[in-house]
């Protein structure tokens, strides 16, 4: 065990351990953007889809009323949306994963619901994030 110590360096130590802080650089440069999207006066919006199509929009900002509807597919299944205090989710579905319904509630722009077999998509989109998503390089 005394060789091992022998071989590591002072410097090897330094260089590890900077090696090791640098990558959490890119995690925290991507949350102080989200941070930085989320705190304007952004409308957070969620988009529900069924095999591409859009069927409807609700805006989560601001809401504080609770609404559940149900989704139908083209195959005859279902999917229960449940709207409360700025968040959705799928409460109920009759798919056989029931992955859309452990997904829980989300809120956020970017975040994503997804049950494959009735082919429903519920996504937040941000609507004032169209002029921030501009990516510019030189």
């Amino acid at each position: 065990m005394k060789s091992y110590y022998k071989m590591i360096k002072p410097w090897d130590i330094i260089v590890v351990f900077s090696l090791v802080l640098l990558s959490f650089i890119p995690f925290f440069i991507f949350s102080f953007v989200q941070a930085q999207k989320t705190e304007g006066t952004s409308v957070n919006t969620a988009v529900i889809s069924v095999d591409g199509k859009e069927i409807r929009r609700i805006v989560l900002t601001d809401n504080t009323s609770t609404e559940t509807f149900d989704v139908h597919s083209s195959d005859g299944g279902y999917n229960t949306i449940e709207v409360t205090n700025n968040k959705i989710r799928i409460k109920a579905a009759d798919c056989t994963d029931q992955v859309c319904v452990l997904t829980g509630y989300i809120s956020k722009p970017g975040e994503t619901i997804v049950c494959l077999p009735h082919k429903v998509l519920i996504e937040i989109v941000s609507e004032t994030a169209a002029e921030d998503d501009i990516i510019i390089s030189s």
